[in-house]
């Protein structure tokens, strides 16, 4: 791409159930925002089950149709998905991927088996450390799956903490499970996103820390994107140029946009 060009490649429409506004209104906000490109990726999780899952697809198709009719020649426009623990349900999410126009598929893990999703953990339970590890050893089995492309916000569950939380549990004590998923994901050729979602409202950095940019890295890895996670049109393509930047300092040298799924 570009030098100059600035893509958003984690996107949501109101097809996500947690989802707001049109790929049409999504599409202006871009196009006002300045940015190059767009990938709409709508939540998939596997325990929301096939039915709904193929209709969130489905839908998500003719809106991104309808909107490459009416922005393509001002902006590019990426079909993908954001699938939610593809390891859980690996035929529903390979049925998911595949087949013709998708262009992109986040990997994501929200939720860990026989658990809520992070976003609603508590995290003073007593066993949090052990639901943590989960989370971890999750990320190394879904790091080999087939069905995606990159992985998405990786240390999700920091996006939900209190300060005091942050300040109590120590993340690092899973480095060396972050290493090996990083490594497996290096080795297959898959990517990481700067998810920039947490920057907006101040709610924190960028998701992973630089750190772990630079640990992907040196494992081997060099596809990345950026994503501003947005799921309403004002909030798309925020923080990512601040992403990109970052993504940089780690010694990126190209941020890629996935088409037809193939980095760019």
């Amino acid at each position: 791409m570009g030098e100059r060009a600035i893509y958003d490649s984690h996107v949501h429409t109101r097809n996500s159930f947690d989802g707001r506004d049109s790929a049409e209104a999504i599409c202006e906000a871009a196009i006002r925002a300045g940015l190059a490109g767009i990938a709409f990726t709508d939540h998939c999780d596997m325990h929301l089950g096939s039915r709904a899952c193929l209709a969130v697809k489905e839908a998500l198709w003719e809106e991104v149709l309808r909107a490459r009719e009416t922005f393509g020649p001002s902006l590019e426009i990426a079909m993908g998905l954001e699938i939610g623990e593809p390891h859980h349900d690996m035929a529903l999410a390979r049925e998911l991927a595949g087949g013709p126009g998708m262009d992109f598929v986040i990997g994501s893990v929200h939720r860990v088996r026989g658990e809520d999703d992070f976003y609603v953990m508590d995290y003073d339970r007593p066993d949090i450390m052990d639901v943590l590890r989960k989370y971890y050893e999750e990320l190394i089995e879904l790091s080999s799956c087939d069905c995606f492309d990159v992985m998405g916000h990786i240390n999700y569950p920091l996006r939900s903490m209190s300060d005091a939380q942050k300040a109590r549990i120590d993340l690092s004590a899973f480095n060396e499970l972050l290493c090996e998923a990083l490594s497996s994901l290096a080795r297959h050729g898959k990517g990481i996103e700067a998810n920039s979602r947490c920057l907006k409202g101040g709610l924190g950095g960028i998701l992973p820390s630089l750190e772990i940019m630079k640990m992907f890295k040196a494992a081997g890895g060099e596809i990345v994107t950026t994503g501003s996670d947005a799921h309403e049109a004002p909030s798309v393509g925020v923080g990512i140029p601040e992403a990109g930047a970052l993504l940089k300092e780690a010694g990126f040298e190209e941020i890629s946009f996935f088409k037809g799924r193939r980095p760019a």
